[in-house]
């Protein structure tokens, strides 16, 4: 039994006049990947938000290694370290080159020394092809090249989960693979990940398990053949007909 490293449960968030969240519940073992789909509006990214606590969940629980991290006597900061963010546009910093991008938070924030967060950008870089792009700017990289370093940084930190918002929708299709490849890549090698996502087919290729979302509410959970290529439930059906 691999051990839970999230859980989640009964997690409500609402905005003026809008119930994003309804009652969400689910737990996320140490090493799977789970895939959160399903139509635009039902609560996807704001529920990847509520787990790293950039929206305050209205109510509900969100356990993080035995720590209630909703309880409003966590250090965010210090759990930020450990459950990393990789967005839909990237959030580089323009300013800073490829190299201080991906150093800054080590140094900063795990006290990393500048040359132990240095070897390891150098390590991240050649891993991806772009060592070469160290010195470069943001806006000299194409799209898929900004996300894969988006990637890195994030993993810079060691982080015990990464979270994706939408990783691919703001690439050129052409662009996709190159950022999929690399998420298959950290897949194979045991990264905890939940990724909200409307590439389908790659969730149904590399999912440990699909959490269907409408409304707000988790339909229906379960592995890719559960969920997506055979869902029995009505709604679940339905959407993955129109996508698929």
């Amino acid at each position: 039994m691999s051990e839970i490293i999230l859980e989640v449960r009964d997690l409500v968030k609402k905005f003026p006049g809008l119930t994003a969240l309804n009652g969400v519940s689910t737990s996320i073992k140490r090493g799977e990947v789970v895939f959160v789909v399903g139509p635009s509006g039902s609560g996807k990214s704001t529920f990847l938000r509520c787990l790293n606590l950039m929206e305050q969940p209205t109510s509900g629980e969100i356990i993080f290694k035995n720590q209630n991290i909703t309880s409003g006597k966590l250090k965010i900061n210090k759990f930020r370290q450990q459950v990393g963010m990789v967005f839909q546009h990237f959030n580089l910093f323009p300013n800073l080159t490829i190299h201080k991008n991906i150093t800054l938070a080590p140094v900063k924030t795990r006290k990393l020394s500048a040359a132990e967060a240095s070897k390891r950008a150098d390590e991240l870089l050649k891993r991806i092809g772009l060592y070469d792009k160290q010195d470069a700017y943001p806006n000299q990289l194409s799209g898929g090249q900004k996300q894969r370093i988006a990637i890195i940084r994030a993993l810079a930190m060691n982080p015990d989960v990464l979270l994706f918002d939408e990783p691919t929708s703001a690439l050129d299709p052409e662009m996709v693979g190159e950022v999929l490849a690399l998420m298959k890549e950290l897949t194979q090698e045991g990264m905890t990940m939940i990724v909200v996502t409307h590439e389908i087919a790659f969730a149904a290729e590399v999912a440990d398990r699909v959490l269907f979302m409408d409304k707000g509410e988790i339909i229906i959970s379960g592995t890719p053949d559960e969920v997506i290529r055979n869902p029995e439930n009505p709604r679940a059906k339905e959407f993955f007909s129109k996508v698929l």
